[in-house]
């Protein structure tokens, strides 16, 4: 293999990978329900504060 050839094929691995990464970071998480870190309560302290809402 030529060095030309070498140095194509380098930046072309560099490109594709760095491509992958941007797409990787720019995709939306999917997270059933909250999922994250939204500050909303979870299911289970919902669920105790309805059993001690009920009388």
């Amino acid at each position: 293999m030529n060095p030309q050839f070498q140095s194509f094929a380098a930046l072309v691995v560099v490109a594709l990978a760095a491509a992958w990464l941007v797409r990787r970071s720019l995709a939306k998480k999917k997270h059933p329900g909250c999922g994250g870190d939204c500050g909303c309560a979870s299911s289970e302290v919902k669920a105790a504060a309805a059993k001690i809402a009920r009388p």
